[in-house]
């Protein structure tokens, strides 16, 4: 499994001076499911959060995300959590 999955922004934004054209998030760990159950805030905030977190861009950054690529975001995440059905031989 890959470590990191990227996603192509439908609308790039700038981060610290610089274009970002693309999110790369890393694949979540027990301390970041932890995590989130103790965020408090709604599904969005949570959301917001454990993006910020899995990218490690700023909060700034990640809320200036457009709705699709929060979405498109929110989609390799829970790809995360799956399991891949294991082959029987």
């Amino acid at each position: 499994m890959a470590e990191r999955q990227s996603h192509a922004l439908f609308e790039p934004i700038t981060v610290d001076g610089a274009e970002r054209r693309t999110i790369d998030l890393r694949r979540l760990k027990g301390k970041d499911l932890r995590d989130i159950d103790k965020f408090e805030g709604g599904n969005a905030d949570k959301t917001l959060f454990i993006i910020q977190r899995l990218s490690g861009w700023p909060p700034e950054a990640v809320e200036e995300l457009d709705a699709a690529d929060i979405e498109a975001c929110g989609k390799i995440i829970e790809g995360f959590t799956k399991r891949k059905p294991s082959i029987v031989r």
